[in-house]
């Protein structure tokens, strides 16, 4: 059984609601990484010792400053 087709202004509401999210993430991550000087995100080459068991998400660099606030 087909799903009955969306309206117009129900089709750009659902747009709205999926990429709005989307847009907001995608633009903070730049602003952080061109006006505060954050790094991009890497992932590691290779496992090796130093590296085998850290999870990417935890992983930060020991020479970072850390900020407060």
């Amino acid at each position: 059984m087909a799903k009955p087709q969306l309206s117009l202004e129900a089709r750009r509401i659902r747009l709205i609601i999926v990429s709005l999210p989307i847009l907001v993430a995608s633009s903070f991550v730049l602003y952080k990484r061109l006006y505060l000087g954050e790094e991009q995100r890497t992932l590691p080459k290779t496992l090796n010792r130093e590296n085998s068991g850290t999870r990417l998400i935890d992983e930060e660099k020991p020479d970072a400053p850390t900020r407060v606030g």
